[in-house]
């Protein structure tokens, strides 16, 4: 039960890194931040790294860590 109660904790830790990812690159977007673009593409990288490592961790379904219609940045 330990384990289920942990898996279901990361996982939703993943689901908030996914949304700060998203407005992350809407972020990219926004002329007003053009000068922060590097800065952004540094964050979704790390973002993504995160992601990939907890997945590999805790052994997530890849629908937990991809939202539909995601492409890589």
């Amino acid at each position: 039960m330990a384990e289920t109660y942990r898996k279901s904790k990361v996982e939703h830790y993943v689901s908030r890194l996914l949304l700060r990812k998203n407005a992350l690159k809407r972020q990219v977007e926004q002329a007003e931040f053009v000068e922060m673009k590097d800065f952004f593409r540094g964050q979704l990288a790390a973002i993504d790294l995160i992601i990939d490592e907890l997945t590999a961790e805790f052994a997530l379904e890849e629908s937990h860590t991809k939202i539909e219609g995601e492409s890589c940045s």
